[in-house]
């Protein structure tokens, strides 16, 4: 029995296999492995390309999408400014003069909502009076020299300009001081 248990301690002897030369089969072997690595791995860069265009795209397309909701009611807000006018006008021409209050009251009231709505849509009105002329916002109809001012300034608003969710909507339209011409140049007019 003692024999038997130290031939089990004993631990065996690994039979190394002998070292074998590569065959062409195995070189063929290898060098498919290798195409299809190759293949795999370009096969993952183009899914990850194609992964962050779509995502890109996407993005783009919300831009879009969200620029263009922004503005689409541009055109149709023109066109209530131009009511507007009409009723600021109405207003001006009841100012001194008596008549009905109830119509002058109601007239009042449209123009409230008017404005109301127009805030609730981003349209809000260019403050151009006593300012200095911009005329990315302000177009000039008439203009008069002023000693009064330092550069050209706005000194009249024959009609108000407005914005819309930072984009000008309509200019002001007015009348522009500018300072008078200084030299021995003249005036030329």
């Amino acid at each position: 029995d003692e024999r038997v248990q130290k031939k089990a301690a004993e631990p065996k002897p690994v039979k190394k296999k002998p070292h074998r030369k590569p065959t062409s089969k195995t070189k063929v072997q290898e060098k498919v492995i290798e195409k299809l690595t190759a293949e795999r791995d370009e096969m993952k860069d183009k899914l990850l390309r194609n992964l962050a265009e779509m995502d890109n795209y996407r993005k783009r397309v919300t831009k879009e999408k969200e620029e263009y909701q922004k503005y689409v009611l541009g055109d149709f807000l023109k066109e209530l400014l131009l009511i507007t006018d009409n009723l600021e006008r109405a207003l001006k021409a009841k100012e001194g003069k008596s008549g009905d209050n109830t119509i002058v009251s109601g007239v009042e009231m449209i123009y409230r909502q008017f404005i109301e709505l127009f805030s609730k849509n981003g349209v809000t009105e260019i403050d151009a009076l006593n300012k200095v002329f911009d005329p990315n916002i302000h177009q000039a109809l008439s203009k008069e020299e002023s000693d009064q001012v330092a550069h050209p300034t706005v000194v009249e608003v024959y009609q108000k300009g407005y914005m819309y969710n930072a984009k000008l909507l309509r200019p002001t339209l007015a009348k522009v001081a500018i300072p008078p011409e200084t030299g021995a140049e003249g005036t030329e007019e």
